[in-house]
């Protein structure tokens, strides 16, 4: 893979991501960018310098914020005397602010490539080609475009509607696991919110781009954000709060901050970061410049420390906007922009097998394409075998979806063996809907090993609890008293640790069995959702073994199952039948199992409904 050393300033980031998206969505290089040197102080020499030694290519971002950096100066530097020692092309200039060429030193002597906006793809892959990069797959592959900002267009319109309304929620904090573009998303917000209210100043940072210091130095990070100077303390005083709110306020304009890649920054730093970013948004409110607005948006994969009040009410709430999958239309146009020789009905059948196949998570809608284009198109039917997920989801599911990012806090300490204690309750547990305590304790009280690797890492059960509460993979925010995993999240590891046919029907025979004698302990409502789940688990564990008997037989046997559940005390039969059924009437999930079976869903809602409302 060829490796890019992308030379930038801290204000040109926009076309700097754009590109590093291209470049390593596409697989045609890895790409190294340093926004912001001064932060890493001696080191700064030594990474560059090996960065640019081991580059292949250097891409110069040029714009006078460029030539006005002493740091990218530097940069340039090392590039000239490298390519000077390797007498052949190695520095390429792309153009991203229109900047005179008088004044640009040896810069002149090079092709500017247009990267000037409006950016967009055809720029961008014309800088492939004339770097030499692939912009494309080989030419026996059909061209697959990367994912587009697809499928976003109500959270976007929600976020950019408040943030440009007076009075609108200004601190939101956008929530998804890992390559569900959430990254994508900031920069669309970004360019929204411009767009709609051009009197508007942007600033977005992303940790990734930045020196692993500056992630517990929250000051720094903070003053960075804000692009305010920081001070020489590792603290803020009340006279540095008001100082920074003074500077934001006297910018007497609109203004939206966006921090990007946040799981990677430590409890404490998140913690600091919340409560100062409130407190300054506080005193710009009080400063009183109507010209002024103060938004912040922060991505992240973890909830937690973001939402709650700080100590005695010293952070404001931040809204939370979780990003959820692609649905089956995404998927549809892809296939349908591919002008594949197949008719309507053949595409939307690629189309759903495909959704199924990596359950709509946008990180695998590529590589469920490129996958079907190997295998030319002839069969969708094989998006349901295990060769197709082990090609496809299986590699995401173990590098990103298990990966410590998203299942330990940063700066968590044991990280390994915590993390394999994880991955083992997720084993256990990716067969539930939703899941408490009772759960865990039952599987670990079965299992002498599991018992072990706790004890290991030094955890009891409610450390265990605690620590699946703040993994990534968790449906966020959730207001029940027990936890859900993201649906499609589930789904795929439920997959992923059940391989065959056999062992998920006999994990859902096992589920159904715990739930049956769970609901013993259960009141009120909670019955009604228990039995719910017991009605999902015997409809899948149907389907693995009996699926043309399926219409005959569920109705029969949610009758049956629903007789086993008794009613509450203090609820009429007409009342909790109509909690069941109206639980489960919500239930997309239920109702996309049975749905090949046209009028099964409706029947087994009657069934249950009749049966409890019938046994008054």
């Amino acid at each position: 893979m060829t490796r890019v050393f992308l030379s930038c300033s801290g204000s040109d980031a926009e076309p700097a991501r754009r590109l590093t998206d291209l470049l390593q969505g596409s697989g045609a290089a890895d790409v190294f960018w340093f926004q912001n040197p001064q932060e890493s102080g001696n080191q700064f020499v030594r990474i560059v310098r090996e960065e640019i030694e081991n580059a292949d290519l250097f891409v110069v971002l040029l714009s006078p914020a460029y030539l006005a950096s002493e740091w990218c100066m530097r940069e340039l530097d090392m590039a000239v005397h490298r390519e000077t020692d390797l007498k052949e092309r190695f520095v390429y200039v792309c153009q991203v602010v229109d900047t005179p060429r008088t004044g640009t030193g040896y810069l002149r002597s090079y092709d500017w490539l247009d990267l000037l906006p409006p950016l967009d793809d055809d720029k961008l892959n014309r800088v492939l080609t004339a770097t030499r990069l692939p912009s494309s797959p080989p030419e026996s592959a059909l061209p697959i475009s990367q994912p587009e900002f697809r499928n976003r267009q109500d959270e976007l319109g929600r976020i950019s509607d408040a943030l440009t309304t007076r009075g609108g929620q200004e601190l939101w904090l956008v929530l998804s696991p890992p390559r569900m573009g959430k990254s994508l998303f900031l920069a669309e917000v970004e360019k929204a919110v411009k767009q709609r209210d051009p009197t508007y100043s942007t600033r977005m940072i992303d940790v990734r781009a930045h020196p692993v210091t500056l992630r517990t130095n929250w000051v720094r990070l903070l003053c960075l954000l804000l692009d305010v100077d920081p001070p020489e303390s590792a603290t803020l005083s009340d006279d540095d709060r008001i100082t920074i709110a003074a500077a934001v306020s006297n910018r007497s304009r609109p203004q939206l901050y966006l921090l990007d890649s946040a799981e990677l920054l430590p409890p404490e730093s998140v913690d600091a970061l919340r409560t100062e970013l409130t407190a300054i948004h506080r005193l710009v409110d009080r400063a009183g410049n109507h010209q002024t607005r103060l938004c912040f948006v922060v991505g992240s994969r973890h909830q937690d420390p973001w939402l709650g009040f700080g100590p005695s009410g010293g952070s404001l709430l931040f809204e939370t906007l979780p990003l959820t999958e692609f649905k089956v239309s995404v998927f549809r146009q892809m296939i349908d922009e591919q002008d594949l020789r197949i008719g309507n009905d053949e595409s939307q059948r690629w189309a759903e097998a495909l959704h199924g196949l990596g359950e709509g998570l946008p990180a695998l809608l590529v590589a469920g394409l490129r996958w079907a284009q190997d295998m030319a198109f002839i069969s969708y039917e094989d998006c349901h075998n295990g060769r197709a997920f082990n090609k496809v989801a299986r590699p995401y599911i173990a590098a990103d979806l298990l990966a410590v990012q998203s299942l330990l806090p940063a700066g968590d300490g044991g990280q390994p063996q915590r993390k394999t204690v994880l991955e083992r309750a997720l084993k256990v547990i990716s067969p539930y809907r939703l899941f408490t305590q009772s759960h865990l304790a039952h599987h670990i009280s079965g299992d002498v090993a599991f018992g072990r690797a706790l004890d290991e890492v030094d955890w009891d059960l409610n450390d265990l609890w605690e620590a699946l509460s703040r993994t990534a993979l968790l449906k966020q925010p959730t207001d029940e008293i027990w936890q859900v995993l993201s649906p499609p999240i589930r789904r795929l590891l439920f997959r992923y640790y059940h391989p065959d046919v056999a062992a998920r029907r006999q994990a859902h025979v096992d589920a159904h069995q715990f739930y049956e004698k769970w609901a013993e302990t259960t009141s009120g409502t909670d019955r009604g959702a228990v039995l719910v789940e017991c009605l999902w688990h015997e409809a899948t564990t149907l389907l693995l073994g009996e699926t043309n008997n399926l219409p005959n037989r569920l109705p029969t046997r949610a009758a049956d199952l629903t007789r086993t559940f008794s009613r509450p005390e203090g609820y009429t039969a007409p009342e909790f039948a109509g909690y069941v059924r109206n639980r489960l009437q919500r239930d997309a999930e239920f109702a996309t199992l049975v749905r090949p079976h046209r009028g099964l869903f409706e029947d087994v809602l009657a069934s249950v409904y009749d049966t409890i409302a019938g046994g008054a």
